[in-house]
């Protein structure tokens, strides 16, 4: 896994990034691009973007009101990239237009001490293996933060700041609309800049307007709160630790606000039920998210490896109160776990 630092105003920030991460990055972007447009039918990328611009200047117009440092650290990593900025938007709304959204699991439990634990591993498709990177962020405004996410990318999946906040995100579906939003990755971003605990970040992320796709978040902070959510442009629910333990995998678990939502699709609504029973039954048995996320039951594991074309690309474990975050570069089950704190 790559590790990079970037520093300062947001397009500095992208810059950075998008020069340190370019040969890792440009390959899978180009790739990507490459099939979009075999998706759309069209001969060359120079016709995908006459026909999918109106769109994404839609989109990228909507992230420029909503989230305006997003979009100033965009035009950043186009030019660290070393693209034009109308590929580098085409390639941030990727996902909406491909059809794509993550998998993964999260779980939450507490130490011999009480104090929160936040477990995520990331499930990708093989030939996505590798691309995850580790950024130390300090931003000109707001929090100093190491967060895990695409090379190339804003989409933020896993993270904690210098206040202690952690976060760890799982995909869920969400509709897609025109409605003023963000995409959902792109929302995530915004959490540990300026979130100090669990109740900003939770009151912050009722004020984001979702317009493609929904999360799951495990939240926990340094006063030893935990808490989950789920997320999509229907609305946010806060899920009752009281009623199950704290696991999440792929599909809604809120009744009320699933039936606002389109259901997952197969096969990743049955291989996360299956993880989401593993998950619940380990913590049942006490067991750690350290031991969780390494975990191969045959019936449902929580690392994967191939299972339904899913591979776990890598696993965190936060630990809020100490500041620290426990990493598994590659498989947990395989690599050994290092430790990084800010």
């Amino acid at each position: 896994m790559l590790r990079i630092e970037t520093r300062g105003t947001p397009y500095e920030r992208g810059q950075q990034q998008g020069e340190a991460t370019r040969a890792l990055a440009r390959p899978w972007i180009e790739r990507r691009l490459d099939e979009l447009t075999q998706r759309y039918h069209q001969a060359t990328f120079a016709s995908l973007l006459h026909q999918v611009g109106p769109q994404v200047d839609g989109w990228r117009r909507q992230l420029e009101e909503l989230y305006p440092e997003g979009a100033e650290e965009s035009i950043g990593l186009a030019a660290g990239l070393n693209l034009d900025v109308d590929t580098y938007f085409t390639l941030t709304f990727y996902h909406r237009l491909g059809g794509h959204l993550p998998q993964c699991t999260v779980v939450g439990a507490h130490d011999n001490l009480g104090r929160p634990l936040i477990g995520k591993t990331d499930d990708i498709g093989a030939e996505d293996l590798g691309m995850n990177i580790l950024e130390q962020t300090t931003p000109a405004r707001g929090y100093r933060h190491l967060h895990c996410h695409f090379a190339g990318t804003l989409w933020s999946v896993a993270g904690i700041n210098e206040r202690g906040l952690a976060m760890g995100m799982t995909g869920i579906p969400g509709s897609l609309n025109d409605h003023q939003g963000l995409f959902s990755l792109t929302a995530l971003d915004t959490v540990l800049p300026v979130c100090a605990d669990v109740a900003e970040a939770i009151a912050h992320l009722r004020t984001l307007s979702l317009n493609a796709y929904g999360f799951s978040l495990m939240l926990g902070d340094a006063g030893g709160h935990l808490a989950l959510i789920e997320k999509t442009g229907t609305g946010l629910a806060v899920l009752d630790p009281t009623d199950f333990p704290l696991a999440h995998t792929n599909h809604i678990l809120d009744p009320a606000l699933a039936a606002l939502n389109p259901e997952q699709s197969e096969p990743v609504r049955s291989n996360g039920q299956r993880r989401l029973a593993t998950a619940r039954a380990l913590l049942a048995q006490d067991l750690s998210p350290y031991q969780i996320l390494t975990d191969r039951s045959p019936t449902g594991p929580i690392c994967q490896r191939g299972e339904d074309g899913l591979h776990t690309d890598f696993a965190v474990v936060f630990s809020p109160v100490e500041g620290h975050m426990h990493l598994w570069p590659g498989y947990p089950d395989q690599v050994e776990m290092e430790t990084h704190t800010l």
